[in-house]
Order: C-alpha cells, then sequence, then structure tokens
C-alpha cells in the first residue's frame, strides 16, 4: 500500500470517529433523582401535657419522649391532683403510640412540665352518698276483683298501707311486657285503677305497686285473665216434660269453652242435668233430662265456660206436665 493511500485509510477513519463524539454528544444527558422522603416534625415534645378536647382533661397524656426514627412517642396517663399539679396515677407505664395517631386522638396541647419533675399520686375517689327512704314501703293486702275478660279492660281496688301519691301500678305476666294502669288514684290506705288486658294471656298474672321513692310491693298470681265468657241468642227448643229428655242447641258466640249447660229457677232449683255437651265458636249442643220431681214452671238458661266464665238466657225454657 502507498503512503497515499495509508494516509486517505487514516482521513476517513478520523472522519467516522468525529461523527460517532457529534452524535453521542447531541444525546439528553438529564440524570433523575428520587427524592428521598422526609419525616414531617414532631408537634410535641417531652413533657408536653395534651388531651382529647380542652375539657377532657381527666385522660390527660404526658409526652415522655419521642423517636424519630420509629415516628413514635412515649406517653402515660395523667391526672391533675387537688392542688392543682400532675401526677402519674399509681401503677401507670408510659406505653408507645405512633406520632400520627397521637397528634390525631390528642390535639389539645394543656401544658408543659419537666417529666422528671412528675410524681406517682393517688387519685382521689368521690364518695357516693347512698340516700335512704325515710317510711315504710308499700304494703298491698287484697284485690278487688281478683279477675277480668281477656281483651277488656278492668278497674281494680288495691287496699293496703303506706301507699304514696304518684305511686304506679303495673300487671305482669312471665315473658310479656308489663301492662302499666292509668287512670290511678292513691290514698294512703287504697289504690284505684284501670287495666287494659288486652296484651295479657289468659291465666294468673301478678300485681305490683311502685311508690315515687321506688320502694315497691307485689301480689304473686293474684288476678286471673279469663276468655271471653259465652253470650247466648237462643235455646232450641224451648220447652220440655218431666220424666223426658231434650236435645238442647244454643246459639250465640264465645262458646267454644263450653263444658256445662244447666237450667236454674228463679230460686236456684236445677231441674236436671245436661250430658253429651259438644261446643263450637257459636253452639253448643247437650242432651237435659228433667226430673220427674221437678218444679214446672220458666228456667233461666246458663252456659258455662272451662274458666269460669258464665252466660245466661233468662226465661228461656219451660218445664210442663206430660199431660200439657
Amino acid at each position: 500500500m502507498t503512503r497515499k493511500s495509508r494516509y486517505g485509510l487514516l482521513l476517513c477513519l478520523i472522519l467516522i470517529l468525529c461523527v460517532f463524539l457529534a452524535g453521542c454528544s447531541s444525546q439528553n444527558t438529564t440524570i433523575k433523582t428520587t427524592p428521598v422522603p422526609t419525616t414531617p416534625a414532631a408537634k410535641y415534645t417531652a413533657g408536653d401535657i395534651v388531651a382529647m378536647t380542652a375539657s377532657s382533661q381527666s385522660e390527660a397524656q404526658l409526652i415522655v419522649s419521642y423517636d424519630a426514627s420509629k415516628d413514635q412517642y412515649e406517653r402515660a396517663l395523667v391526672v391533675k391532683t387537688s392542688g392543682g399539679t400532675w401526677g402519674y396515677p399509681k401503677g401507670t407505664s408510659p406505653s408507645p403510640i405512633s406520632r400520627v395517631d397521637m397528634e390525631k386522638v390528642y390535639p389539645v396541647l394543656i401544658t408543659h412540665v419537666s417529666v422528671a419533675s412528675v410524681p406517682v399520686v393517688t387519685p382521689t375517689v368521690p364518695t357516693t352518698v347512698t340516700t335512704t327512704p325515710s317510711g315504710s314501703g308499700p304494703i298491698m293486702t287484697a284485690i278487688s276483683p281478683t279477675n277480668g275478660v281477656s281483651g277488656t279492660s278492668v278497674t281494680i281496688t288495691i287496699t293496703g298501707s303506706n301507699f304514696q301519691t304518684g305511686a304506679t301500678v303495673r300487671m305482669t305476666q312471665p315473658g310479656l311486657q308489663p301492662v302499666t294502669a292509668t287512670g290511678v288514684s292513691v290514698s294512703s290506705t287504697q289504690i284505684t285503677c284501670t287495666f287494659a288486658l288486652g296484651g295479657l294471656n289468659a291465666g294468673t298474672a301478678n300485681i305490683q305497686v311502685t311508690n315515687p321513692d321506688s320502694r315497691s310491693s307485689s301480689m304473686m298470681s293474684v288476678f286471673t285473665i279469663g276468655a271471653a265468657p259465652p253470650v247466648i241468642t237462643s235455646i232450641s227448643p224451648t220447652k220440655g216434660t218431666l220424666g223426658a229428655s231434650a236435645i238442647l242447641t244454643l246459639k250465640g258466640q264465645n262458646l267454644d269453652n263450653v263444658v256445662s249447660v244447666i237450667l236454674v229457677s228463679a230460686d236456684g232449683l236445677q231441674p236436671g242435668s245436661c250430658t253429651s255437651v259438644s261446643s263450637a265458636s257459636t253452639a253448643v249442643t247437650c242432651t237435659y233430662t228433667i226430673m220427674d220431681s221437678a218444679t214446672t214452671e220458666v228456667y233461666n238458661l246458663e252456659a258455662i265456660n272451662s274458666d269460669g266464665g258464665v252466660g245466661w238466657l233468662n226465661s228461656s225454657f219451660t218445664i210442663n206436665n206430660a199431660t200439657s
């Protein structure tokens, strides 16, 4: 290769190098940096006493220290003494809490003290004064009446002693809401009041009297609530003869619990007996046998429920002689 050729080759290499260096110099040389997160400055310092609100100083906290590496406070409960100073309740020890939670829950700075000067104190426990009512509590001796019909209202009279004006009266049954009496009238020895029995079940109930001083007296299972009594609107047949039997049919309402049907005279005599009683809500049938010795006259009819409820139809059945 001639000297002239070598110079030409060297010149080409220099040109190529220049072009390469020019391209590199045009590239973006911006260097991206990642910001280093910083921890916000702590709001409180050791010795600050803080609270939830300005008026809730009974739950004040003392800032014992702050650890920036953990971003958390050491805090302890403090109480204000009768002398106006602050102290740790006996048994209190510092505990950690995050800076964010502490400053959020306890945003109010009350004062600043020296941590080393805060003593252990025994909080003063307020004395509870118990007031004992004067006099004696209510005493119940009797009530009247002692029964009522389910779904109706009944006015009762309670006798006893030590009743106070403003006393309340309740009727109760296990498992049910108590029924409070209305129209209560009170003297020291007697109470009259009215109960609505619709919210109670058939069966026995308790009566309770409570004076305004909260003392009370109860009588257990003293009142009986029964089903509605029978209502008789007609009877068939309306006549019978001495020594004979008749199938009586009664029509009316509340007859489904009827267990007995009797005829009774004005002076209380019964001319016979009814057997094979069959009852439904609006009708009852039975076989009535009239005694030979019965008196020929007009009788009243009674239908009796299983719980003692009675329905009447007066002057409804006539007994005649066999030849009448």
